[in-house]
């Protein structure tokens, strides 16, 4: 990577941690944990390596590779480790979905806990993507959609579980050397959500962020979700970022697609614009009536043409 300085706090390559996965270079350190480069030893395979580590609570110490809490963050550690080992054993429920990012293995060790993620070779994110495509000519945006289908049936698993993402954005969909399409999952964001309890408390992206996410008394749902991932269609369409909600509430007018982009249907942009709505109920309320609107407008076009 090129870093001018080196963390004590990192894992130094050649660690082995399950007695499987080895340490090969550190890529970033991101909130509460550091990720790494590894190789699976038993498969051959390169893989991503996420080790839950509160800067903030915890240190390590020398070439121990064991992490301890400062004095008086024991029991906050204790439950954000907990939290975070819970969440890895939901995501790992989803590994077959093909259009989620979800990880191969977790583990707890030197009290902490893992999460391998596969390798994915070269990939770039719908927001790098978008800005190389510039103006889409309609059959460009069909075909957007249909690789963006394996993503929403990824979005609608999540639901029909009781999660929500919390975290849609077009730097959060990656796209693959074959153009497969995927979301990336994140244990500090996802949340479940019930009528008792939809309170949220993430850093969130205001372009992407509906009006619930504001208040901690928010009612979060799928439409939470889906509001997020029209204004991800409605930058990859436009190339700009969506009015924020905040803004829009306050009489800043939401663009229509069709300014930036003509070849966007109106019944397509109608579709889009309703699953952006300020107030929840005037928003589609599941990803099946989401996805039955979008597809339903996406293959008439296509029959049209």
């Amino acid at each position: 990577m090129g870093r001018s300085f080196y963390d004590p706090a990192w894992l130094p390559a050649g660690t082995l941690l399950k007695e499987r996965y080895e340490i090969c270079d550190v890529l970033d350190q991101i909130g509460d944990r550091i990720i790494y480069e590894g190789k699976d030893k038993i498969l051959g395979r390169d893989v991503v390596i996420q080790e839950f580590y509160p800067v903030e609570l915890v240190y390590r110490f020398g070439e121990n590779l064991r992490i301890d809490a400062y004095k008086g963050r024991t029991e906050k550690l204790c439950i954000r480790r907990e939290r975070f080992c819970k969440e890895a054993k939901v995501l790992e429920r989803f590994k077959k979905l093909d259009g989620l990012v979800t990880p191969i293995d977790f583990f707890e060790a030197n009290n902490t806990v893992y999460i391998i993620m596969k390798q994915l070779g070269e990939i770039i994110t719908l927001k790098e993507f978008q800005k190389t495509v510039g103006s889409t000519e309609q059959f460009e945006v069909l075909k957007f959609l249909q690789c963006l289908l394996p993503v929403m049936n990824g979005i609608a698993a999540l639901h029909r579980a009781g999660i929500i993402h919390c975290g849609i954005k077009p730097d959060r969909i990656i796209i693959l050397n074959d153009s497969t399409m995927k979301l990336l999952l994140d244990t500090g964001t996802l949340r479940k959500f019930s009528i008792k309890d939809t309170s949220l408390s993430v850093i969130f992206d205001q372009h992407y962020a509906p009006l619930e996410v504001y208040s901690t008394k928010g009612e979060l749902g799928p439409w939470t979700d889906i509001y997020a991932l029209c204004a991800t269609i409605y930058y990859y369409l436009s190339g700009d970022n969506p009015v924020e909600v905040i803004e829009r509430i306050s009489g800043k007018k939401l663009k229509n697609l069709s300014e930036y982009n003509t070849s966007v249907f109106p019944e397509l942009e109608n579709v889009i614009l309703k699953g952006m709505s300020v107030d929840i109920k005037d928003r589609y309320q599941s990803m099946e009536e989401f996805c039955e609107a979008l597809y339903g407008v996406a293959n008439e076009i296509r029959d049209f043409n």
